[in-house]
């Protein structure tokens, strides 16, 4: 059973408006968190099969989202490098169809998923999530 059409929408429109917001220079801390969640469940999503994509494409995103945490905690500035911003929409064009098209059932298990990532406290700060889960 797919996700239903109205909540598709709801599940799409909120990443894209954080992204418009960072791409113009209003980002703040939501709006970051909004992109970080989007940009991990998608790539949970495709480790299950759901999108074509590549794993590059998820480091890259989630490095941009990094290194706008760390402007942002150092000159309170909250925006997108040009390069974040080629590799975030790249993940939120995929993420739309993924959950166009996910089942029910596989797009809840990824989001329990990361919702028990997201508690697990990650010791070593500059590492990426994704480091030595590679796949191609």
């Amino acid at each position: 059973m797919p996700l239903p059409g109205p909540y598709v929408r709801e599940l799409s429109l909120a990443p894209h408006i954080a992204f418009d917001a960072f791409r113009r220079g209003e980002g703040n801390r939501a709006l970051l968190y909004s992109l970080i969640r989007t940009t991990y469940l998608s790539y949970l999503l495709w480790s299950e099969g759901i999108g074509s994509g590549e794993y590059a494409m998820f480091c890259r995103a989630e490095s941009g989202l990094e290194r706008a945490a760390q402007t942002a905690e150092m000159e309170g500035r909250w925006q997108l490098e040009d390069d974040s911003v080629i590799a975030i929409a790249h993940v939120l064009q995929m993420y739309d169809g993924q959950i166009g098209s996910v089942s029910l059932q596989t797009y809840a298990d990824c989001r329990k998923k990361l919702e028990h990532l997201l508690r697990v406290d990650i010791p070593q700060r500059g590492k990426a999530l994704f480091e030595g889960d590679a796949q191609t």
